[in-house]
């Protein structure tokens, strides 16, 4: 919501700089976003072109002779459309222009040129506020040589509000203006209008046959002028962020602001009809609007019409059949209020958000239905040269009866934990403009119409503790019984992102809705989809079953970018119909590690995941999970991906995109890995204690097994672990040899193997002893031979 500065004036006693009442809205009301000068530029005239002559040495600019109030100036222009006899913006050597370009005297084309014949755009009014090509042309009504940004009454400042849901009331330059005043502790001056009125009888009649219209205030204006509005609305109406339009469309826009109340403006003679009927649409009827497009409706719309057929979308939009046009000389002009709901489903369906829908769905107070009909009706009359019929044609079913509230001195103090006194909550409530009565510190107090979102007790806290002021309430700690710790889950989050940040990876939060193409991309089983009802993208039209999906988007984005050395994670979720279930998800590629001047690159590889998973499992107390071949995921690597199990439970998978899937999305040797953080965290064992140092030394043996090509080293070693007992420290897998000379379907695994006794110093024979037998179970089981 812009709001200009002037226009609030207007309406209250503004004395603080427009930077310090911005500051006091950011602390006691609605946020501010902004706040600018409506023209940034100095130093510019209304001037008058005098004399016109075609330059000598270029076609298409003019040499101008410009009264600037007292002097000719001689002016060089390139704008096609300047004349002799214009009043025109004149920018004097020295003044500066938005973006910081500076005028100075110049010669072009051998032509001296002092100054610049302005546009609209060259003084930062953007061109969506004016649909000019080439210079402003002004009225012949402003004074030469006067300044001419206060001439166009563009000498105003603007502030831009963000304003919540639940402050409707802020929509408006009169909501802006009662807060204003209780900010400041100032004073309103509000108008009341009183409408002259012809003596020909209005003689339209209204039917409400639907309850979702609650009022309907309409007046009949004839004789209609259609021309441009004011310079001073229109001015007002940009820095609002609206387009001046002409004299019609610009006060009903204009009364819209300043009240809250949106109007709208029908031609009366094509209307047809002495009689308005405002029902719920029919379904599949069809009505064209005023953007051209014909709509088809359901049964949830409300439709204003002649009492035969459709003529207006209540509350959204217009209809064609009667739009203002330049020969329109009645009006019928309508102010109503709509049940918000209805407007929202109907604008939302449709498409179809604007201005007025936007407040209709947040709640206009039905009190200023009539303000803003007779406001609009005066400017009809000022700046249209209309003329009102007599009375007004209305229905009225509103309950105006008030939300009253009792609050105590004592209940404000305790929810605040402030010590206001009496005489400062009943100048605060004087401040706010709401009516009430005290009675031994207890307050009865009437939320007034224009606040619909104040309903309770805790509504009115919250009033006078913004307006007194949230940082004057005193700073005390907490009083509670319970002391504040991180559950066990938070804990063992906080692990595993210590870990995996530790190894090199980054964590990344990613977005929770894919589009439903690759919500299956990588899960076994379809399961239902949890699907958004009204997606703002087919890109993001379901919610994730898991995190890999986003992931694996941000690996393209950093692909697409040169970053080709990732290693991302996230703990997220499954989203599914029976809950929701927490991930641990990541996407490897590139290299982890390259000194190339020393010939050396580690890069990511199954294994290389692998050992990362395994460091993370052993520092959490999963350090007996396991990996076990296979592929069952339609876009995982067949030979190249494993179940995460703990014996027959899976936790998790680990694997290599699938060289398909890989080219389908651009990518290349991708490694991503998903386990389940419920299934990990109930399944934690005790870390072991700490042992001291075997002060006896240990007995190394490598030795070569020569096993079919189907048996695994896990296998290997498994076996070699059973057999070895206690005397067995560790083994571990050195090399891999596949050849000729082996044989078929062969191949050969060295392993190192450590023996080591705490008690004693192992002798030759002992563990010569425990090596044949270790290889006479391998025998058995595997077929192992010593090579």
């Amino acid at each position: 919501m812009k709001v200009s500065i002037n226009w609030l004036k207007d309406l209250v006693d503004v004395d603080v700089s427009t930077e310090e009442l911005a500051q006091k809205f950011n602390i006691h009301s609605a946020e501010v976003e902004d706040f600018y000068k409506l023209v940034e530029a100095s130093n510019l005239v209304v001037g008058y072109v005098a004399k016109k002559e075609k330059h000598p040495n270029a076609d298409k600019l003019s040499v101008c002779q410009v009264d600037i109030g007292g002097e000719l100036s001689q002016i060089v222009c390139g704008a096609p459309n300047v004349e002799e006899g214009q009043k025109v913006i004149v920018s004097l050597p020295g003044a500066v222009l938005p973006g910081g370009f500076k005028i100075k005297k110049s010669t072009i084309r051998d032509i001296e040129s002092n100054g610049m014949i302005c546009s609209l755009s060259e003084l930062g009014i953007d061109k969506k506020y004016h649909n000019e090509e080439g210079i402003h042309v002004l009225n012949d009504n402003m004074t030469i040589g006067n300044n001419a940004v206060e001439e166009m009454f563009l000498n105003d400042e603007v502030i831009d509000f963000d304003i919540t849901p639940n402050r409707a009331d802020l929509m408006s330059v009169m909501g802006i203006a009662y807060d204003t005043a209780a900010i400041l502790g100032t004073k309103l001056h509000l108008k009341e209008y009183k409408v002259k009125e012809g003596s020909e009888v209005n003689p339209v009649k209204i039917k409400l046959d639907t309850k979702n219209c609650m009022s309907y205030y309409a007046r009949v204006i004839k004789d209609i002028e259609i021309k441009d509005s004011p310079r001073w609305m229109q001015s007002r109406l940009i820095a609002s962020g609206m387009r001046p339009i002409n004299n019609v469309v610009d006060i009903t826009n204009y009364v819209m602001l300043e009240t809250g109340q949106p109007l709208h403006a029908f031609d009366y003679d094509l209307l047809e009809s002495d009689t308005i009927t405002v029902r719920m649409a029919k379904e599949d009827e069809l009505l064209t609007t005023l953007d051209e497009k014909e709509r088809k409706l359901l049964a949830s719309d409300i439709v204003i019409t002649n009492d035969k057929k459709s003529v207006a979308l209540g509350g959204v939009m217009g209809g064609m059949s009667t739009e203002i046009v330049p020969t329109s000389k009645r009006i019928l002009l309508e102010s109503a209020t709509f049940d918000p709901y209805h407007i929202r489903i109907t604008s939302s369906r449709l498409d179809l958000r604007s201005e007025a829908s936007t407040r209709f769905e947040r709640k206009v107070d039905p009190k200023r239905s009539l303000l803003a009909l007779e406001m609009a009706t005066n400017l009809f009359t000022e700046y249209a040269s209309g003329v009102a019929l007599k009375g007004i044609s209305k229905v009225d079913n509103i309950d105006y009866s008030e939300v009253i509230i009792e609050l105590s001195l004592e209940k404000l103090n305790s929810y605040l934990g402030s010590s206001y006194s009496l005489e400062l909550v009943i100048d605060t409530l004087i401040k706010l403009d709401f009516e009430f009565d005290v009675m031994d510190n207890i307050f009865t107090i009437s939320a007034p119409s224009r606040r619909r979102d104040i309903l309770t007790y805790q509504d009115i806290i919250e009033e006078i503790g913004r307006i007194i002021g949230y940082d004057k309430l005193p700073l005390t700690l907490p009083k509670t019984v319970s002391m504040g710790k991180l559950s066990e889950r938070q804990l063992f989050s906080r692990e595993i992102r210590k870990v995996l940040s530790g190894l090199g990876l980054n964590e990344v939060i990613t977005y929770s809705l894919v589009n439903e193409e690759k919500a299956y991309d990588f899960t076994k089983e379809k399961t239902s989809l949890i699907k958004l009802a009204m997606p703002m993208s087919i890109d993001k039209n379901v919610l994730t079953h898991t995190p890999i999906n986003g992931i694996l988007d941000s690996v393209k984005y950093n692909l697409a970018r040169k970053n080709k050395d990732i290693m991302f994670y996230e703990l997220g979720k499954k989203y599914e119909e029976k809950g929701e279930t927490e991930l641990l998800c990541g996407a490897l590629t590139g290299d982890l590690s390259s000194t190339l001047w020393q010939g050396r690159k580690e890069v990511v590889d199954f294994y290389l995941v692998k050992g990362i998973l395994e460091t993370l499992f052993k520092k959490v107390g999963l350090g007996h999970l396991e990996f076990v071949p296979m592929s069952d995921y339609k876009n995982l690597h067949p030979g190249q991906s494993a179940y995460i199990v703990d014996r027959n439970d899976t936790v998790g998978f680990i694997g290599k995109l699938h060289p398909s899937y890989e080219n389908t999305n651009d990518l290349k040797d991708v490694f991503v890995f998903e386990i389940k953080l419920e299934e990990m965290l109930k399944r934690r064992r005790p870390l072991k204690k700490a042992k001291a140092i075997n002060k006896f030394p240990s007995i190394y043996r490598d030795i070569a097994l020569v096993v079919n090509t189907e048996v695994s080293s896990k296998e290997l070693s498994d076996s070699i672990k059973k057999s070895g007992k206690r005397m067995l420290a560790s083994v571990e897998v050195f090399d891999l040899y596949i050849g000729e000379s082996l044989g078929k379907n062969k191949k050969s695994i060295a392993l190192r193997l450590e023996f080591s006794d705490p008690s004693k110093t192992l002798e030759m024979n002992d563990v010569d002893s425990r090596i044949r037998e270790i290889l006479g179970h391998l025998g058995k089981l595997h077929g192992a031979q010593l090579r």
